[in-house]
């Protein structure tokens, strides 16, 4: 039997499919966890409350994905960062009087 790996083009119409099928596993460990957080294909981000926990988090999901999805992370585009710092699907986000706000 032999074992070959399929590439997928980006952008393509099968990439966000066969990425929400791959990627479920790691949404309901996501949840188990407690964690917020937002997803969209292959695109995620994690909300933590501070920088230590970001980054605790971070090296946790990786080993996850890694070890038990047998995915790899581009690690270069991997980041942990403040919230007014990220930009996710054409949105960023803002705080407010308490409040996480959306901003196009």
């Amino acid at each position: 039997m032999a074992v070959g790996s399929v590439s997928l083009r980006q952008g393509g119409p099968l990439s966000p499919l066969l990425s929400n099928i791959m990627l479920n596993e790691l949404d309901r460990e996501l949840e188990r966890r407690g964690h917020k957080f937002v997803r969209y294909a292959d695109d995620m981000v994690i909300l933590c409350k501070s920088k230590r926990s970001a980054e605790r988090i971070m090296e946790s999901i990786i080993r996850f994905i890694e070890g038990k999805l047998f995915l790899k992370v581009n690690r270069d585009k991997s980041q942990t960062a403040p919230i007014s710092k990220i930009k996710f699907l054409g949105y960023s986000f803002y705080k407010t009087k308490g409040e996480g706000r959306l901003r196009v």
